[in-house]
């Protein structure tokens, strides 16, 4: 997709807020963000994180600008570090930044960086498309995910305001609603790759099996993605950690199902042949990898039961 008709999309499916999670009307947004990830997963990729940054500015008092389009950065691997100084004008970022989808699309980010050790969320404002790349970082290669633009950039210099205390980004339950928000999309994702299985046409008794193993698999995650939105709405503040894990998990392998059955239904066809299907199945296999496996199986085995 042409970088430019992405940011078209961006600012169109940007231009309305969506509900807040614990509006009353979760489903809304997260059924929302489904129906984005069903219609384009690097769309939905660069989407979400506009809404979610609404939502993490209204939690934490921040500066909101509904003209802008927004990112939220928070990856922090060791090989990128940002980290964030006071001066007499105030803060002031110096490093490096990964893991920026749509760095060339939007023109406002929050983005964590180190507070004498500790995380801690800002707020950044920039010409859409003024941000340096880091040009020795490695490039994105693999056709997942290619169109959301995921770079390195430079932001030794950048001005920006302080959002919440450090820890606070974290330390709420609207970060959960948002983990879960994301987990809409991968599941949206899921049924844009089930749908050449359900266009098939004279399926023996093995094809049928794996259809129906596929709705199964979609009905539970929905089924379970629709329960959390009522229970968020139900107590939103109540804490989240536990049930976004549960969600996230489900999702995840739903997704590892639909794509196993489907590709062992249809055989290599899809893949070879059909371009979006290809497309489809390559964003979304890149997109749940932020559902980070046995690593969040432990966390949550960690988690006294609710």
């Amino acid at each position: 997709m042409p970088e430019n008709s992405l940011r078209d999309r961006l600012r169109h499916a940007t231009a309305e807020p969506l509900p807040l999670p614990g509006s009353g009307r979760t489903w809304a947004r997260w059924s929302a963000l489904l129906e984005l990830g069903a219609d384009d997963l690097a769309l939905a990729k660069v989407v979400e994180p506009h809404h979610d940054a609404h939502a993490v500015l209204v939690d934490l008092d921040g500066p909101w600008d509904a003209d802008g389009t927004w990112a939220v950065w928070a990856a922090e691997p060791p090989f990128a570090v940002t980290r964030a100084t006071r001066d007499e004008d105030g803060w002031v970022l110096e490093g490096v930044k990964a893991f920026c989808s749509g760095a060339d699309l939007v023109d406002r980010a929050l983005v964590t960086a180190l507070d004498e050790g500790t995380s801690r969320l800002f707020a950044i404002s920039f010409e859409v498309g003024s941000l340096p790349p880091v040009l020795d970082a490695p490039g994105w290669v693999g056709p997942g995910m290619a169109a959301a633009g995921t770079r390195t950039v430079d932001l030794h210099g950048r001005r920006a305001q302080a959002v919440g205390e450090p820890g606070d980004y974290v330390d709420r339950p609207g970060f959960w609603h948002g983990a879960m928000g994301v987990a809409a999309c991968w599941l949206g994702g899921a049924r844009a790759v089930a749908a050449p299985l359900e266009r098939a046409g004279r399926l023996d008794d093995h094809g049928l099996a794996h259809r129906g193993q596929v709705r199964v698999a979609l009905h539970q995650a929905e089924t379970v993605l629709r329960d959390a939105a009522r229970r968020v709405d139900a107590d939103p503040v109540a804490p989240a950690e536990h049930l976004a894990h549960c969600v996230r998990a489900t999702v995840a392998d739903c997704v590892d199902t639909v794509v196993r059955h489907v590709g062992r239904a249809l055989g290599p066809g899809p893949l070879a042949f059909d371009e979006a299907h290809a497309r489809r199945v390559a964003d979304l296999e890149v997109f749940v990898r932020q559902h980070h496996a046995e690593r969040d199986l432990a966390r949550l085995g960690s988690l006294d039961a609710p």
